[in-house]
């Protein structure tokens, strides 16, 4: 019988704290996205091409400038308990945050003008709550228990996403 290969993903997923840091990069770009779509006005005119700019500058760039600040505190506070490998949280969190930006970029390039920013912020919003319903559930909940924790950050996230759409400032 051959052995295959463990995977990057199974490795690192299979680390608690390497999932808790991508996790909590998931969650952090999300929320970021959304704070940065909140600025400006959604009904003013705009280009795609500046919103998709938007989306990846905050995404990627909060990953590479949180990966550029561990990889500077690893190296000025010596922590034996810490066993990630920085070059591959980096991998991880980049993978998680491309993820985020490549779903909100196709949801800014198939929505109209008039919603596109909405639409980028429910992405993030809906991606918000896939991930706390999926690691709820991970972490030994029921279905009903992660389904309802998942629902709940969607519900919050959509509110915040859709409350600035409708004051529309």
């Amino acid at each position: 019988m051959q052995r295959r290969m463990p995977t990057l993903f199974a490795v690192a997923t299979g680390q608690p704290a390497m999932r808790r840091e991508v996790d909590m990069m998931g969650l952090t770009v999300c929320l970021a996205l959304l704070v940065s779509l909140v600025a400006g006005n959604d009904h003013e005119a705009h280009s795609k091409f500046d919103l998709i700019v938007i989306v990846w500058a905050t995404t990627v760039g909060l990953v590479l400038t949180h990966s550029f600040a561990l990889a500077l505190s690893v190296r000025l506070v010596k922590d034996p308990a810490f066993v990630i490998h920085p070059g591959l949280l980096l991998l991880m969190q980049l993978a998680m945050a491309t993820v985020v930006a490549v779903v909100t970029s196709a949801v800014v390039l198939l929505t109209s003008s008039e919603f596109d920013r909405l639409g980028a912020r429910m992405s993030a919003a809906v991606f918000l709550g896939l991930l706390v319903g999926a690691e709820v559930r991970t972490g030994g909940s029921s279905w009903p228990r992660s389904l309802g924790w998942g629902l709940g950050a969607i519900g919050a996230a959509l509110a915040l996403a859709t409350g600035k759409w409708f004051i529309g400032l």
